[in-house]
């Protein structure tokens, strides 16, 4: 991500997000030649923030392909990612983002304890890249 000059920018909110911000993934055959991991997406995160993690997927991606000329190590197995409708209600939000990481509607089901813990911030993150 730090050699990709459209999301250079993000380097600092994308360390700052964590794990917690990352979708969770379900293996389905791991003696397999290619392993699926379906993504399971947090119900807390906004489809702006899911985009642009989406793009990050992408270029991690290009950066672990077999380069031209060499080979692939034994024993690795391709690992491919599909997206899914598939959505994890119990995934725990990480405090502390801009509002505009969060989805507005699972916000709005939050009680007022729940959106104090939660600490959202009053901005609003550039997810352009």
């Amino acid at each position: 991500m730090a050699n990709d000059a459209s999301l250079k920018r993000h380097l600092a909110f994308m360390k700052g997000l964590g794990s917690q911000g990352m979708s969770s993934d379900e293996s389905k055959d791991e003696n397999a030649r290619t392993i699926s991991y379906p993504r399971v997406y947090p119900a807390w995160r906004s489809a702006q923030l899911a985009s642009l993690l989406w793009k990050v997927d992408d270029v991690a991606a290009t950066n672990v392909s077999v380069q031209i000329g060499k080979r692939k190590k034994l024993g690795t197995q391709l690992r491919v990612r599909p997206h899914r409708d598939k959505v994890n209600e119990e995934a725990a939000a990480p405090p502390g983002l801009p509002r505009n990481c969060y989805d507005a509607n699972w916000l709005a089901k939050l009680s007022e304890r729940q959106k104090r813990e939660l600490r959202v911030q009053d901005g609003d993150y550039n997810f352009t890249t």
